[in-house]
């Protein structure tokens, strides 16, 4: 059946494996990309493509790949540019998995890394060497919210020729748009804001057309190349990104206030309180403050423990930007791969509590908190 004048408002789903050619000749040929077509859905489909097209036109870059995860995506992105004997620089403050996959997994093939504070700038300049690759950082830290200074970051980059990778999953567009200060690769965990729904897994890298070109390979004869299914989901969660964030950064704010008061809470750590140290740099870097904030409980992890137990709309999960409020723990969930030396260096203490803030009712949210802290 023929279905070229079919025309939808949405993206159809192509869910099949291979395609059809109109002879030999033409099949090869776009096998080897001397023409555009389809020939198998590990290299190609046209639901994937048009969710790469979307994600670079969201993030103003030139091209994109689409991933199973946002931890395929910067392994992908790594093995791209580092070989046995090269050296990364990543934030000590990075995503936990992150975290592991440079320490444990990347070393195993004789890629080392050095983990630095991210605002120490001197450090992180002293750090490189000549084997150094890649520099990795998150505009705001997970869960600790603190913020590195992305153009500075890319000054360094660009002085030593290296490739800055940033993970923008925390503040996603219209949030903060790393490749207009320089960034190199920008990268994503699709499961989380742009999804939105706490119903897939996927990632993403968005860059420059050459270097997506670079990573393309690792995409492809690695395996990791999303499904059509979860292409299209993510399509359909973009199609909401804006409106969602404005009211998760609205709710936030809000709750970041409220628990800044309270006499139960030791410390808030969201970017867009006065109170936090790096205000300034955060309102001139990004456009909100995201739907993120952690906050520490008196007490420890037992007054934590039952503060999340308490909760009734707010849910106890380890994922987030989903539309409704996620709480987790970091210290026993994405920092448990940490000793507890490593976690207590870098903030994440036995009564921190990452919050993930939703859609739902300004209100019933801090309502909830309010019984909890009770």
């Amino acid at each position: 059946m023929d279905f070229s004048k079919v025309r939808t408002p949405t993206t159809p789903i192509f869910q099949t494996s291979n395609y059809l050619y109109e002879d030999v000749q033409s099949g090869t040929e776009i096998l080897v990309r001397k023409k555009p077509g389809y020939i198998y859905s590990r290299y190609t489909n046209p639901t994937i493509d048009t969710l790469n097209t979307v994600l670079a036109e969201i993030e103003g870059g030139e091209a994109a790949l689409s991933f199973t995860s946002g931890l395929a995506a910067i392994s992908a992105t790594i093995l791209s540019y580092c070989k046995a004997g090269d050296h990364i620089i990543a934030s000590s403050l990075i995503y936990g998995g992150t975290f592991h996959l440079l320490q444990e997994h990347m070393s195993q093939l004789g890629i080392q890394t050095t983990f630095i504070d991210p605002t120490d700038l001197t450090r992180l300049e002293g750090s490189i060497t000549e084997k150094t690759r890649i520099l990795y950082t998150e505009p705001l830290a997970n869960p600790t919210l603190v913020s590195s200074d992305i153009s500075k970051w890319v000054k360094i980059a660009r002085k030593y020729q290296c490739k800055l990778v940033v993970d923008n999953t925390f503040t996603p567009p219209p949030i903060f748009y790393p490749l207009q200060v320089g960034t190199d690769v920008v990268m994503h965990s699709g499961t989380k804001y742009l999804g939105g729904h706490a119903d897939l897994t996927g990632g993403a890298i968005i860059a420059s057309g050459k270097d997506i070109e670079t990573i393309r390979p690792n995409l492809n004869f690695h395996g990791g190349i999303i499904a059509p299914m979860i292409a299209w989901l993510l399509l359909r969660g973009i199609r909401t990104l804006g409106v969602r964030l404005e009211r998760q950064c609205h709710n936030a704010l809000k709750i970041a206030q409220f628990l800044e008061n309270h006499p139960r809470i030791e410390k808030v750590n969201y970017a867009g309180l006065p109170s936090n140290p790096q205000y300034s740099l955060n309102v001139k870097q990004f456009n909100d403050f995201s739907g993120m904030l952690s906050f520490t409980v008196k007490g420890g992890f037992p007054e934590a423990k039952k503060v999340m137990q308490k909760l009734e709309l707010i849910q106890f999960s380890v994922s987030l930007g989903d539309v409704s409020s996620l709480i987790s723990h970091p210290a026993s969930t994405s920092h448990v791969y940490l000793t507890p030396e490593e976690r207590q260096a870098i903030g994440v203490t036995e009564g921190l509590l990452r919050l993930s803030v939703g859609i739902e009712s300004i209100q019933d949210l801090i309502k909830d908190l309010e019984q909890a802290l009770a």
